[in-house]
Formats: structure tokens, sequence, C-alpha cells
């Protein structure tokens, strides 16, 4: 507990009373020293306790303002006089100033001897220091139950006992908890670090109404931490509770680091069929999935962006299994509400299957999440395969019908391909892709631009549709979409 100058008013052995600065008694006391110089300052600084006998205290009231503006410019926790000795007989002057200022001026009866307080001061500083070592065994006991997987959310909550603090884990950028089941900061303190730049050094601020110290987690970029209120929380303890939660971080980033590269390899392995069905079950229980109750969903996610998407997913309060296929972001979960955690976090369309069931049933269901994405748009982000009927009307709506579409619009370009060991379906979807630029395709391709124009001649003539008909190009463009959800190789 912090030693101030309302405990010197409260021990009655001191025999002290106050004379001016009522405003002040809650100032913390560092240190208190005997000082009879005209300018104490040069010896004294911020918290310490001015003891005098009045020897320096001038007589005239303006040179007495000036020695109390002195003190209070120099943040001195207060002034405690002797009783009786050599002050001057009128400190009427010094009072007012002391009262304007807020800084509290105390008369000790004449028998108490200084070093009375001094040590008074000093059995509280040890108290004051046991104290926090009690704190810091309490936060290191805390952090061996962290490494045996407490959590982070249980960890923050015995970490603000073990320091009598408010403490709260958000992100710097949107000042959202850092994760979903940690505590929000309160409202007044969003309004006000929202107006300050967040250092990543140790800094204090302020709501208003009371003060807080605020750290950023070197192991984390954007991670900071805020504490509030606290008996002993200083500097010193601030930087062991950053000791302690950048452990669990790392310890949940190797975690989560390790889940990914299970995740990955178990969607590979499902997704080509090279795992049986009991083999399945014992690597799903990894991720608390039941294959009968287990889904796939699917985004499209570009590559600068695909590292800061596996950040943001870590951050959610669920398992999931996680595989980057080309530009696909493929996702397996158990519980349903967490397709819309994941659409929520990365503000992405998403895709949804039905229950996977079994585990040769992966491939299908990767299918119904492709097509449940296609149709997706911006009023329904989130589209589940049993749901996908009208938004997009104009594709299929079930994994047979867009088969069907393909085969209708493009089957002989597709049983060319097969037959010549071409690759006109592809050149024509790059094509599509960049909206029939004869450039833009050829360096996509990496062939010629005259190779392209014959490419794009046969492919007419093998479709019986031409790409300056824009019927045609629709119906071309909807076949390919088609092959895409069918999970039909180009």
């Amino acid at each position: 507990m912090t030693y101030c100058v309302q405990d010197i008013l409260d021990n009655a052995s001191l025999q002290t009373r106050l004379l001016a600065g009522a405003a002040g008694v809650d100032r913390a006391v560092r240190w208190a020293h005997v000082c009879e110089l005209m300018d104490p300052t040069e010896w004294l600084g911020e918290g310490d306790l001015l003891m005098t006998t009045g020897i320096g205290i001038p007589v005239e009231p303006e040179a007495q303002k000036l020695y109390v503006q002195r003190l209070a410019k120099a943040r001195l926790a207060g002034v405690m006089i002797g009783e009786n000795m050599q002050a001057p007989a009128d400190l009427t002057a010094l009072q007012v100033e002391a009262e304007r200022l807020g800084l509290p001026m105390m008369l000790t009866f004449y028998s108490v001897p200084f070093s009375a307080v001094t040590r008074a001061i000093l059995d509280a500083s040890k108290e004051a220091e046991y104290q926090r070592r009690q704190a810091v065994s309490r936060m290191y006991e805390s952090a061996r139950l962290g490494l045996q997987g407490l959590g982070l959310a249980d960890l923050l909550i015995r970490l603000s006992k073990d320091v009598h603090a408010q403490l709260y884990l958000f992100d710097g950028r949107t000042l959202q908890p850092w994760q979903d089941d940690l505590p929000a900061l309160p409202e007044s303190w969003c309004v006000a670090l929202e107006k300050r730049e967040l250092p990543a050094s140790a800094s204090r601020c302020s709501n208003g109404e009371t003060e807080a110290l605020t750290i950023g987690l070197p192991s984390m970029q954007y991670c900071h931490l805020l504490g509030i209120g606290g008996e002993f929380l200083d500097y010193g303890l601030l930087h062991h509770l950053v000791g302690v939660l950048s452990m669990e971080l790392e310890r949940l980033q190797a975690e989560h680091q390790r889940l990914l590269r299970l995740g990955s390899e178990l969607l590979d392995d499902l997704l080509q069929q090279r795992i049986t069905e009991r083999s399945a079950q014992e690597r799903l229980t990894h991720f608390d999935c039941a294959v009968e109750q287990t889904f796939i969903a699917i985004t499209k996610v570009g590559g600068d962006e695909q590292s800061t998407w596996l950040r943001r997913l870590a951050r959610l309060n669920a398992r999931i299994a996680i595989r980057l296929q080309g530009d696909e972001l493929i996702t397996l979960f158990s519980v349903e509400d967490t397709a819309r955690q994941i659409q929520a976090e990365l503000g992405c369309i998403l895709g949804q299957s039905n229950a996977l069931g079994h585990a040769l049933r992966a491939p299908e269901a990767l299918r119904e999440a492709r097509l449940a994405m296609a149709h997706c748009g911006p009023t329904r982000p989130l589209v589940a395969y049993a749901q996908a009927r009208d938004e997009q009307s104009w594709l299929p709506s079930s994994l047979d019908e867009a088969a069907r579409v393909h085969r209708l619009v493009l089957g002989h370009l597709a049983d060319y391909d097969k037959q010549q060991g071409a690759r006109f379906e592809h050149t024509l979807r790059v094509f599509l892709e960049d909206n029939r630029s004869w450039q833009k395709a050829a360096q996509r391709l990496n062939i010629h631009k005259q190779t392209l124009v014959y490419r794009i001649r046969r492919i007419e003539e093998i479709t019986g549709r031409s790409l300056e008909s824009t019927e045609d190009v629709t119906a071309l463009w909807i076949a390919l979409q088609s092959a895409q959800i069918a999970g039909i190789e180009q």
C-alpha cells in the first residue's frame, strides 16, 4: 500500500495536524528529509516530504509565497514544520498559498523527533516492498499455471487479483479485447485511448477521472496491457506482468502453429481421401470435432492477406483446422456458430458445407462449401449449402446441377482437353478473368499474344460460342464457375 500524507496525519504517535493544503493529503510520500535551506528543492524532489524547524522559511509574505511555489513546482509530497521551534510567528501567506496549490503543510508537536517520521515512512516502505515481492511471487505462480494450460482469460483474472488491479489486454488498433473471451475496455477508457498514440514502452494515461499504466507487449505486435488502480502497481510490477503474459501468448502462438500444421495435414488427408474413418475420428479430437457434426467452410484470400488472416483466426476462442490451398482458405470446425465467428473476424464472404457425416465425404463437402460461397453476396456474406438458393439465381443450386451446367456448355471443350492434353478451358478462364484483355491474359499464360488469339479461335470453334457475344460470354463464365463449384479440374 502506498504511504501518503494522510497516513502521517492518521498516525497518533506522530502528533501531526494539517495546517493547509487539504487537497493534497493523498499524495504519496516516497521519503522524508530534514532541510533548512531557503530553497530545499536543490536537495529534495518529487514525492519527498520536507521536514524543517522553520529556519529556512522566510518572514516576508511575498517570500513565503515564492517558497511554497518552488516546493509545489518540484512536486514535493508536503512540508512538515516543527511546532514552537524557529518558524516565523506569522505563517498566513504560507498557508494561503499552500491551500491554493494543494500542497500539504503540517505542524508536528515539539516533542516528536523527525526521526520518528522517517522510521514510520521506512516501515511503510518495507511493508510495501514486502507486498510487491508477494505480488511477484503470486504472479509467477500464475505463470506456472498458465504454462500448464490455464488459458489466457483465466490467467488475466488471476494476475488482476495478484496485483489488486483491473487488467485489460487489447488490440491497440481497434481497442477491442485481444481475444473474444477477455474483458472489454470500459467505454471511458476507449474514448481516452483513441485520442492518443499508444507507445510500446510503459507510460501513464488518464481518462479524466482515474490514472492507469499502459504498455505494449514486445512478443505481440499491437497487443497492449492496461492496468487500472492497484495499491502498489508500478512500472516494475507492470514489466513483470508483461513477462508473464508474453510467455503465455508465445505458448499459445506455438500451440496455434502446431494446430495449424496438424489441421492442414488433416484437411489434406481428408480431401485427398488418404485416411480411414477410424483415423479421421481420432485426429479430429485434436480440434474438439466429431466427424458426424463437422463442417467445412471456404473463402477466398489474397496472398498478402494470408498471414494476417491466420493471425486473426488464432485470436478466436475456437479450435479450427485451417488449410491454405492456392487462393482458398479452407476451415474445418465442429460448432456451427464458428462459421459466423470466422466471417465476422475476417470480414469476408464464407461458404459452409453440410455436416461431414463421414470422412470419405470431405471432397463433396468442399464442393458444397464452394457452391455456398458462390451464392454469397453483399447482403448475405455467410451462406450454408442448405440455404444456397436464390441470392445468385443464375448459379446452380446443387452440385449435380453445377456439373450438368458445365457439361452442357463446356463438355466438348473438356473432352478435347482430355483427348489432346490441351488446357483450352484454363486458357478461357484466364482470358475471361482478365476481362478479355489479350495482353494481360497472354502475360499470365506466359505465351505470345498471337498464340492466345489462335487458342481463343479454337475455343470458339469447339464450343460453338463467340466471345464477341455477351450472351455467349455469360454462358461460358457461368459454366466455368459451375466447374469450380463441382470441383472439376481445368
